[in-house]
């Protein structure tokens, strides 16, 4: 990822080296329309050095610039756009049954779609579908090929992003899996692995929610529950990637086992394994089904799952609000889905357990739940890292 004004998250074009001006790339990406004025004034700059330092991105093609309606009288104001057509990046999560990819453009919206059903796959395995499924999405558009920046790789676990490797991720069951290597070789892109929340936190940064804090957290519900943090406008990830096993807070001891073979973490006891395993049945899916159609025990017993696992949930973002207290924290991930039936016991746990309970939860926002989610987050990291 590149890094700039104080190491902010920011990009440098291909071609194009100057600091300033992938400084101005990047806020605009993150905040366009935004004419000249506007421009200078996020990079504290001059306009005059804005209208210099943009015109090889214009000149290129890379940034558009067009005539807006004006606000009342006057001339109308010209606004500056990135041409979000020109490139496209492939994004793929690896999830234990679930290998997902979508093709975005620079925007990172959604061209195409695909996912292959696999049951905990090897890594040779799970290598071989990702490679297949990107270059599908890649034969679907026509002409994406030759504009694609490479491929970015969500993973859940320890993730080493210099060397594109997966340390140890306990959902998968994987120990010191090469993912770039291979990948790049047969697909003959770059491509750029980190831990699957970790690129969410990119995508809130550049296209969504954190765009209005430069310190936030993403704390994601589902198989796992994972961490992402952004302090200071920049990615934090921590000695050799480790940042952020939020799901591995020991908070119960002696409680269930966790998938990484320690006892009590925040994951054994409210991640989708824990809600079904306390509602007896075989799937987080039939918990919530039973929990908000079911009848008498069976229905009670869904809902305290789901009630149990949401106040687990709050002691664990108490801990994290304790520590940093950032501007925005923000709940995402599949198993937001099942938001209705966790909430009441997060909101509970988060009050009364955060040191400032009442404000923790003003800072508290849900995500809406997205099919594309990680996939697309994925491909926010490719965009970042072969613009880096």
């Amino acid at each position: 990822m590149g890094m700039e004004a104080g190491g902010r998250l920011a990009f440098h074009l291909p071609a194009v080296k100057d600091s300033h001006r992938a400084e101005l790339f990047s806020l605009l990406l993150r905040n366009e329309p935004l004419t000249r004025a506007d421009l200078a004034a996020l990079a504290s700059l001059d306009q005059s050095t804005v209208t210099r330092t943009l015109k090889p991105l214009i000149d290129s093609g890379y940034v558009t610039e067009s005539p807006a309606a004006p606000a009342g009288r006057g001339r109308p104001r010209r606004v500056l756009r990135v041409a979000v057509e020109k490139l496209c990046a492939v994004g793929i999560k690896i999830g234990p049954r679930v290998i997902s990819g979508v093709l975005t453009d620079l925007g990172a919206k959604v061209v195409a779609r695909r996912e292959l059903e696999l049951d905990h796959p090897g890594p040779e395995e799970a290598l071989a579908a990702v490679a297949e499924l990107a270059d599908g999405l890649l034969a679907e558009v026509p002409g994406s090929r030759e504009r694609t920046l490479g491929i970015g790789v969500g993973v859940s676990g320890h993730v080493d992003p210099p060397s594109g490797t997966c340390r140890f991720s306990p959902i998968l069951g994987w120990h010191e899996v090469d993912i770039a290597t291979p990948l790049s070789r047969a697909s003959g892109l770059p491509v750029s692995v980190h831990n699957d929340v970790n690129t969410l936190a990119v995508a809130e940064y550049l296209f969504g929610a954190g765009r209005e804090a430069e310190d936030f957290a993403v704390v994601t519900l589902g198989p796992g529950v994972g961490l992402g943090l952004v302090i200071g406008g920049r990615l934090y990830d921590g000695a050799e990637g480790l940042a952020g096993e939020f799901g591995h807070i020991p908070l119960l001891p002696n409680g269930p086992q966790c998938h990484c073979g320690r006892r009590g973490c925040l994951e054994a006891l409210a991640g989708d394994d824990a809600i079904s395993r306390a509602a007896g049945v075989p799937d987080v899916g039939t918990a919530a089904d039973l929990a908000r159609n079911g009848e008498g025990a069976t229905k009670r017993t869904a809902r305290r799952a789901f009630h149990s696992a949401g106040e687990w949930i709050g002691r664990g973002l108490a801990v994290l609000d304790n520590i940093l207290a950032p501007e925005l924290i923000l709940l995402s991930g599949e198993g937001i889905a099942a938001h209705d039936l966790l909430s009441e016991g997060i909101t509970s746990s988060l009050r009364d357990c955060a040191f400032e309970g009442a404000r923790a939860l003003e800072r508290l926002r849900v995500d809406s739940a997205d099919v594309n989610l990680w996939a697309r987050g994925a491909a926010c990291l490719a965009i970042q890292q072969s613009l880096g």
